[in-house]
C-alpha cells in the first residue's frame, strides 16, 4: 500500500492494492489532509492576496464551499500553494487547523508557475502584470525576451503604471512586441526608447493607448526615415497627455467611416508623425529645401 506523505491524512477509505496503484496511476496528483502551518505562499509567481474578499468571505464561511486546494510538495517539506491562496487566509481567520488538498510532487519552481498561469489565465480578477510574472518565472521565452526588454530600457513592469520607471500597461507592451513590421525585428525596444527619452517622469506616460500607438508609429517608419532627436524634442513640447488629447479630438471628429473606427493607438501614431512633420519645419524657413523630402507620409500609419 502505498504511505501518505508526512503529517499527511487519507482523504479517502484506503483501496485494495492493484485498484490503488490503478487509480494513482491514472491521476497527477493525491488527496490529502494537511496541516495549515506547513502551507506557504510563494510570491515569486504567486499574486497578492484581496484582503477585503478574504475578510468578508471569513465572515460567512461555510465548510462545503471550500473543496481542495492545490499544492506542491516541495523537497524541503513546504507544501507550497499553486492555487487557493484566498481560501487558505480564510480557513486561517476562522481557526481551522488543516485542509484538503490536491497534492502534487516532483514540480520545479517554473513548473509551479507554469500551473499557477494555466488555472487562473481566464480568470477577471487576475491583472496582467501577475498573470505575465507568473509565464516569466515558469520559463515561457516570449515573455522572458519581453521582460529583458523592458528592464533594458530602464523601466520594470508593475501591477499599476507610475510616472517614472514602473510600466503596469503589460498587455499594450506584449502587443506592441507582437507587432509585425518589414523595419525592425520588434518595436518595443524603440518604442520604450522613445517614451523614455520624452515622456519619462510625466503624467500618462505609460497610458496603454500611448504605448500602442508608438508601436504603431515605429511599426510604420524605419530608423533611417525619422530623425530621433527630432522626434523626440516635438514630444517633449507637447507631452504625453497632450498627444493623446490631440488623438482623441480626431477620432471624436472623423467622419463616421473607416477614419471614425480607427483605434486610439493608430491616431496616437497619426499625431506623433504629424508633430514630427512640422518640428522639421522649425527654423527651416518656408520652402527650405529638403524638408519637404524628410517629412513622412503619415498615410502609411494607414490615416490620411
Amino acid at each position: 500500500m502505498a504511505t501518505q506523505p508526512a503529517g499527511i491524512q487519507p482523504a479517502i477509505a484506503e483501496l485494495p492494492d492493484l485498484e490503488a496503484k490503478r487509480a494513482h496511476a491514472e491521476w497527477p496528483f493525491e488527496v490529502g489532509l494537511v496541516p495549515l502551518r506547513v502551507l506557504i505562499v510563494d510570491d515569486t509567481y504567486q499574486r497578492p492576496p484581496h484582503h477585503e474578499f478574504v475578510s468578508r468571505e471569513a465572515e460567512r464561511f461555510d465548510p462545503t464551499l471550500i473543496g481542495t486546494i492545490d499544492v506542491s510538495k516541495r523537497k524541503n517539506g513546504d507544501y507550497a500553494i499553486l492555487d487557493g491562496q484566498q481560501r487558505y487566509l480564510i480557513m486561517q481567520i476562522v481557526g481551522k487547523t488543516a485542509c484538503y488538498c490536491s497534492i502534487y510532487t516532483g514540480l520545479t519552481i517554473a513548473e509551479e508557475a507554469g500551473f499557477f498561469y494555466k488555472k487562473n489565465k481566464d480568470r477577471n480578477t487576475m491583472k496582467p502584470f501577475y498573470s505575465f510574472r507568473a509565464r516569466r518565472v515558469a520559463g515561457d521565452p516570449e515573455a522572458i525576451e519581453i521582460n529583458d526588454i523592458v528592464e533594458a530600457e530602464g523601466f520594470a513592469f508593475g501591477p499599476t503604471s507610475n510616472e517614472d520607471n514602473v510600466i503596469g500597461a503589460v498587455t499594450a507592451s506584449e502587443k506592441v512586441f507582437a507587432m509585425g513590421s518589414e523595419h525592425r525585428d520588434q518595436q518595443l525596444s524603440i518604442t520604450l526608447y522613445t517614451i523614455r527619452e520624452a515622456f519619462k517622469g510625466r503624467k500618462d506616460c505609460f497610458n496603454n493607448s500611448l504605448i500602442q500607438g508608438m508601436g504603431k508609429f515605429w511599426q510604420s517608419y524605419s530608423d533611417d526615415e525619422v530623425n530621433i532627436d527630432k522626434l523626440v524634442q516635438a514630444l517633449q513640447e507637447v507631452g504625453p497627455t497632450g498627444v493623446l488629447g490631440l488623438a482623441r479630438d480626431s477620432m471624436a471628429l472623423a467622419p463616421k467611416g473607416r477614419l471614425g473606427t480607427q483605434s486610439l493607438p493608430r491616431w496616437v501614431a497619426h499625431h506623433v508623425g504629424s508633430l514630427y512633420n512640422k518640428q522639421l519645419s522649425v527654423g527651416a524657413g518656408k520652402g527650405a529645401p529638403g524638408v519637404r523630402k524628410q517629412k513622412l507620409d503619415l498615410k502609411r500609419t494607414g490615416l490620411a
